[in-house]
């Protein structure tokens, strides 16, 4: 529901298909918009033109649900707006499992934890709140409202609320308000396999651990995208290899701080790349215990957000 400005001479309500008129006002530039209902339909006045669109009776429209939730939390439009970017490219977007496909929001007395997985990799960020009501909550999100609120979420310090409930989700923004059933199911308990300790570690330049994964990118195998990196503490370096019987074969280095053992693991690139680029800033630290556990990528300057790989057995 989106509430704008107008001088309202007759108040009154009529359904319109949505497709047709959003591309017909987007071609009217910034020009004052008439809007008046008629017999025939929608009358549109703007410039020097006038147009009318066929539609149907407000009262054929659905029903708007009404909303009972169990938690209400505020917090800024730009904190949000970064936690949701920084994980909502890692959901699933096969639905044969719909818990993953969304979006999970939980809560606590002071912070919104947002997380997305794949069962392959997952991307969590960690969103202190300005005040959290009621009971800690778990909603499932689907992605395309996610994305929605992605979309309509200012970039400011503007306070929205999120308000939970065990069946719907609703997302206040200023003249706009998101609501959204939530998906039924219970998300996986992904604490389980995030790594207490590690046995390798690493830290590196994050521009130049991307260059490096796109060279080697581009002699992957097509489907498997599998990419070789070992962490080698005697050289000091990051090697990344990948070898393709069609295109031949490639192999890069990159300094960094690595503290042992030597260790070589195999992940799918894009995801690797994904996972650099979504936690940003100037180093990326990498923590292994072994090839065949989850490896964890950091931001040293981010401690809100994480992001968990699974590499590709051998």
């Amino acid at each position: 529901t989106v509430r704008i400005r107008a001088k309202v001479d007759e108040p009154g309500k009529y359904t319109i298909p949505s497709r047709l008129l959003t591309e017909f006002i987007g071609l009217l530039g910034n020009e004052k918009v008439e809007l008046e209902t008629t017999e025939q339909g929608l009358r549109v006045v703007s410039g020097h033109s006038e147009t009318t669109i066929k539609g149907a009776a407000a009262e054929d429209f659905p029903v708007l649900p009404s909303h009972q939730p169990t938690t209400s939390i505020t917090l800024p439009a730009s904190a949000l707006r970064q936690a949701l970017e920084g994980v909502i490219f890692a959901s699933a977007s096969d639905e044969s499992r719909p818990e993953i496909s969304g979006i999970l929001f939980r809560t606590d007395a002071q912070h919104l934890i947002v997380a997305a997985t794949d069962s392959y990799r997952l991307a969590e960020r960690r969103v202190a709140t300005l005040s959290t009501e009621g009971p800690e909550q778990h909603s499932i999100i689907p992605s395309r409202t996610a994305q929605e609120i992605l979309r309509l979420t200012p970039e400011d310090d503007t306070v929205i609320t999120l308000r939970l409930g065990d069946n719907q989700a609703q997302c206040l923004l200023p003249d706009t308000e998101v609501l959204s059933r939530v998906i039924e199911g219970q998300y996986p308990d992904y604490h389980q396999i995030i790594p207490t300790a590690w046995s390798t570690k690493a830290s590196c330049d994050s521009q130049e651990l991307l260059a490096n994964v796109r060279a080697t990118s581009l002699f992957c195998k097509p489907g498997i995208n599998d990419l070789a990196l070992t962490l080698s503490p005697e050289k000091k370096q990051i090697l990344l290899s990948a070898a393709n019987t069609q295109l031949g074969q490639h192999q890069g280095s990159l300094p960094a701080t690595i503290e042992w053992p030597t260790l070589e693991m195999v992940f799918n690139y894009r995801y690797l790349l994904e996972g650099v680029q979504s936690l940003g800033g100037d180093d990326t630290i990498l923590e292994f215990q072994d090839q065949n556990s989850p490896g964890l990528l950091r931001n040293p300057k981010r401690p809100d957000a994480l992001y968990l790989l699974m590499p590709i057995r051998q």
